[in-house]
């Protein structure tokens, strides 16, 4: 009898779902959904707030955001509170939630703005902060995050600036020490200035996204797929957080960039690999086996957006796919234009201006067709098409040279091979920011 009781017992524990349970589960449902009905920007903020600390959760909830029209500001050190904030209408990124910065640190540079003002630069954060809870790492995090930005300086200036400010500032060694010595020598007090840092290039896009995501966990003002929204739409099966909803063994396409990735060996002592593949609206598990890894292993050491095709393995607790091809988007996309039309107005056009063209056109060879629409003076449009001979690989620097060029957006058209090129019905161009 009493193995027979505890065995429903144990049963039941698995997950008692009485009415109780259901009643109460069923008025938080409701209370929620009005709440994200009628207040989405306090709701969300509160819900990034709870989930600060699960960054699955983190980007899902970003991808509502995002979907519900809802922007999310890069934190910023004189308006960002500890946790999420709203801003106006959007939601401004939490000091808390940056990697390697710390809560307290966080709260003690948050009462030191509330009690003496916001703060004006680099220097003067440097100056007013306790250098034992705010050390160089932290700063580094805030720089590379963006809290910085309201300074209006660039953030590899910033960066670069960081070992003189905080000799500067004192933060590594004894202030009183250091202020002894100087009064002992008759010096003045030292001044420091930013015009004495070397000038620093901007970090690229890519840069500045990857250093995003090391002090975020994630990406907030751009997502390396953001670019890339034609090709996803196009190329892709799904979404990487709608794969649950996959049957068992289907074949899926999903984009993303990899998260994380490890290289291991099978019991034969081939390499083989596991990486974490994120689009924004989450992540996922893909695992490539010998004879894949073969043949894409050096897309794997990039942080270019990939197109990943495989087998999705779906079980009740999680889904992972089984990789059996991996190709960049950007090539993907490239191998699917069969048309790039340019407009030339007749301003523009001149013996110099169609050799520079001719030159790039040969620079970059490949299959897609070249066409010009030519503006007349009377508002007309004459269609000419280049000879096979210019036929061209529409890459992003080619077009981004085009367009320099012209002063005009490049038009890419789809369609399949052999097919006449059919215009997408949303153009999009390559060079999208």
């Amino acid at each position: 009898t009493a193995e027979k009781l505890f065995v429903l017992i144990d049963k039941f524990g698995g997950y008692g779902f009485n009415k109780s349970h259901s009643a109460a589960y069923a008025l938080i449902a409701y209370q929620t959904a009005y709440l994200k009905a009628h207040y989405p920007g306090p709701f969300m903020t509160a819900l990034l707030t709870q989930d600060m600390g699960n960054q699955d959760k983190t980007i899902k909830n970003i991808a509502e955001c995002r979907e519900m029209g809802i922007r999310i500001l890069p934190p910023d050190l004189n308006e960002s509170r500890a946790d999420f904030s709203m801003a106006g209408e959007d939601i401004r990124f939490g000091l808390g939630a940056i990697k390697n910065v710390g809560i307290k640190a966080m709260e003690s540079v948050i009462e030191e703005r509330n009690e003496r003002g916001p703060f004006k630069d680099l220097i003067d954060f440097c100056k007013r902060v306790d250098a034992s809870k705010v050390n160089r790492r932290v700063m580094e995090s805030l720089i590379q995050a963006g809290a910085f930005d309201f300074t209006g300086m660039l953030r590899s200036k910033l960066f670069a600036s960081l070992d003189e400010v905080l000799r500067f500032c004192c933060a590594t060694q004894d202030p009183n020490q250091l202020n002894m010595f100087s009064v002992l020598q008759g010096q003045d007090s030292p001044v420091f200035s930013f015009l004495n840092v070397p000038d620093q290039e901007d970090w690229d896009e890519k840069e500045i996204l990857k250093r995003e995501k090391e002090s975020l966990g994630f990406y907030i003002t751009r997502h390396p797929l953001d670019r890339y929204k034609v090709e996803q739409q196009r190329f892709t099966t799904s979404l990487i957080q709608d794969l649950t909803n996959t049957n068992d063994k289907t074949t899926v396409k999903v984009a993303g960039v990899i998260e994380t990735l490890k290289i291991k060996k099978t019991k034969k002592g081939d390499r083989m690999a596991v990486l974490t593949l994120e689009d924004q609206t989450g992540s996922i598990e893909v695992v490539v086996f010998p004879e894949t890894f073969n043949r894409y292993s050096p897309l794997l050491k990039s942080d270019e957006p990939l197109l990943v095709t495989g087998t999705a393995e779906v079980d009740e607790s999680a889904v992972k796919i089984i990789s059996q091809e991996i190709k960049t988007l950007e090539k993907v996309g490239r191998e699917a234009v069969r048309l790039i039309e340019m407009a030339l107005p007749r301003a523009v056009i001149s013996r110099k201006v169609l050799e520079e063209i001719k030159d790039i056109l040969f620079r970059y060879p490949g299959e897609s067709s070249v066409q010009f629409r030519v503006i007349t003076g009377e508002g007309r449009e004459l269609l000419i098409a280049a000879h096979p001979r210019y036929r061209v690989s529409p890459s992003l620097e080619m077009i981004r040279e085009i367009e320099t060029l012209i002063g005009r957006k490049v038009v890419c058209s789809y369609g399949e091979k052999n097919h006449n090129p059919c215009r997408d019905p949303n153009p999009q161009f390559f060079s999208q920011s």
